[in-house]
């Protein structure tokens, strides 16, 4: 279960505003028709954005793992509906939320997802109906990126060792049969799969956390891109974000926060470092050592591809015991000031409750890893997905409002 503010171990540990507690909703295994299927790994989860705002979420969270991606009510704990490949070698590693203007200036959400069958299928979540399939990559697609603001343009990373950039057009007219990337950008064989992917409109900068370091290239106005047959390659890496040293250079967990800021997570580590993207690239050098205004303390796991998830000041993430551990770094972030000296606890971990609905309630706590989280943005729900087939729903508790605090 929850637990509020956890205590500071050491003078030199810093301590997060506490979130209150927590409750454990529902735990849904959904990605086979086989209840007892405990093996399928759950990779990635997301909350659908609000067509209203886009720094709201709907009560929508899409899930996807093997075959199959789920659209979730999480308020209702039902599945509403179900995508099932019909490729026998699919396995869904990573989905992408966007919200595109067609005519008429009316909105919609469209769903991207990719894995092993190194093709990206476009999905309208309403009827669950994939429209178009995109092809290009030679190999598993590891992460999707959709650009902040040309929400028509979709980055994706894959073991090919190449990151394209694509247009995915306007979903109510007739698909391209045959999409063409608008950017081609190398990892060279030096940096592996790219795991996550990140863009700094201020900059012009993509950012790749991968399997071995975190690298970033300009790629100047997407806007001014057009399609050919053969697309520009950018060859080389403009800047190479050194992280401390640990056993691997792994980078898992990338994700942007407001201000310019970036949190990374490098496996081993035991931290997640927060830092500002703008006072690295201002050294203009080709390789820049990080230098965090704070750290987050973490377990010191050796699991791979443990993704971070991030809305409105508060940070998630899972780890190998079954934890999801929260970060509550609004004011920290809103004083934008250094203290690379101290490491913070986290805010809540919110511990694996025992499960007795399942027929697979024998998997030793130890072998549970959340790989995913995904927080609503009024953060009444935080998810998760794990190794073993479950999708998690935590609800924050009625007498605890947005920012932590209990009601009287």
């Amino acid at each position: 279960m929850a637990r509020r503010g956890i205590k500071r171990k050491a003078p030199d540990l810093g301590h997060l505003p506490s979130l209150g507690d927590f409750t454990p909703t529902m735990f849904l295994r959904c990605h086979n028709q086989k209840e007892e299927d405990d093996e399928t790994k759950i990779w990635k989860c997301a909350f659908e954005p609000s067509l209203e705002n886009p720094d709201e979420t709907t009560n929508l969270l899409a899930t996807c793992g093997g075959k199959t991606v789920c659209i979730i009510d999480v308020n209702t704990q039902q599945v509403l509906k179900r995508f099932q490949d019909t490729d026998k070698y699919e396995n869904f590693y990573t989905l992408a939320w966007t919200s595109i203007e067609l005519a008429g200036k009316k909105k919609v959400n469209i769903l991207a997802v990719a894995g092993e069958g190194a093709a990206i299928k476009l999905i309208y979540p309403s009827q669950l109906l994939m429209y178009a399939t995109i092809r290009g990559h030679k190999k598993y697609i590891s992460c999707l990126l959709f650009h902040p603001t040309l929400t028509r343009l979709l980055f994706s990373g894959s073991r090919d060792g190449f990151v394209y950039l694509w247009d995915i057009g306007i979903p109510d007219k007739a698909p391209s049969a045959s999409y063409v990337p608008l950017l081609k950008i190398s990892l060279q064989d030096s940096f592996g799969d790219a795991l996550n992917l990140i863009f700094c409109e201020r900059s012009q900068l993509l950012i790749a956390g991968a399997e071995r370091g975190c690298v970033g290239w300009v790629v100047g106005d997407c806007q001014l891109l057009t399609p050919v047959r053969r697309a520009k390659v950018i060859e080389r890496a403009d800047i190479v974000f050194q992280h401390p040293k640990s056993k691997t250079q792994t980078i898992d967990g990338l994700i942007n926060l407001p201000g310019d800021l970036i949190a990374t997570k490098q496996v081993g580590s035991g931290e997640i470092l927060i830092w500002d993207l703008t006072k690295h690239v201002q050294k203009e050098i080709k390789e820049v050592l990080i230098e965090p205004m704070i750290k987050l303390k973490y377990p010191q796991t050796s699991v791979k591809y443990l993704n971070l998830g991030f809305s409105n000041g508060l940070l998630g993430v899972g780890d190998d015991q079954g934890n999801l551990l929260l970060y509550n770094i609004q004011n920290v972030l809103k004083k934008h000031s250094e203290d690379e000296e101290n490491v913070w606890e986290a805010s809540n971990i919110l511990e694996w409750p025992n499960i007795v609905n399942l027929q697979s309630t024998n998997t030793p706590r130890q072998e549970l890893v959340v790989n995913t989280v995904a927080i609503s943005s009024s953060h009444e729900y935080i998810t998760g997905g794990t190794d073993n087939n479950l999708v998690c729903i935590w609800k924050r508790d009625e007498d605890v409002t947005q920012d932590g605090e209990t009601e009287k």
